[in-house]
């Protein structure tokens, strides 16, 4: 190695500082995806800035998830005014059977269908149901893989609405 390649990398770094350009990766942008529910309408995770989002990927054939979803329901009611859950249906069955299960169980959240893409960063996915976490500035925060329920998501929304200043009701 030539002397002249030790002395460019050893000062590199400090001009870097002086001129004031990041050493470090900038902030993660926030998370977004464009999915169509069961009627074919695209929601985007960007819609629902300025609310907490938890997004949920179920499937009918799932028992932990069946079991976990009038969790979902009853935490939609209580929390409407803050927060929105998200149902991402994952799997491939046919729409008509997937808007019975819908309706046979009475979900009060918006239920869309899984794309042909990975949704990152939640996926790919360590289990069914899975859980995420995103806050009203659409940073992904928090995952839970394994059925969740009612009081463990009030416990999971008030402790990251704490640490971002935000009052839970």
């Amino acid at each position: 190695m030539k002397l002249s390649h030790i002395r460019f990398s050893c000062w590199l770094p400090g001009l870097v500082l002086l001129v004031g350009l990041p050493l470090m990766a900038p902030a993660a942008a926030p998370v977004d995806f464009e999915l169509p529910d069961l009627a074919g309408t695209p929601h985007r995770l960007a819609q629902y800035r300025g609310q907490w989002v938890l997004v949920n990927f179920w499937a009918t054939w799932c028992g932990p998830c069946i079991r976990e979803i009038p969790e979902l329901v009853a935490f939609q009611d209580r929390h409407r005014e803050q927060a929105v859950v998200i149902g991402i249906n994952f799997e491939q069955t046919p729409l008509a059977e997937v808007r019975a299960f819908v309706a046979e169980f009475n979900i009060n959240y918006p239920v869309l269908r899984i794309g042909g893409q990975p949704l990152l960063p939640f996926e790919p996915l360590k289990g069914l149901p899975s859980t995420f976490l995103v806050s009203p500035t659409g940073e992904y925060l928090h995952d839970h893989v394994g059925p969740i329920t009612g009081a463990e998501l009030d416990r999971m929304l008030e402790r990251f609405a704490a640490s971002n200043g935000q009052a839970s009701n």
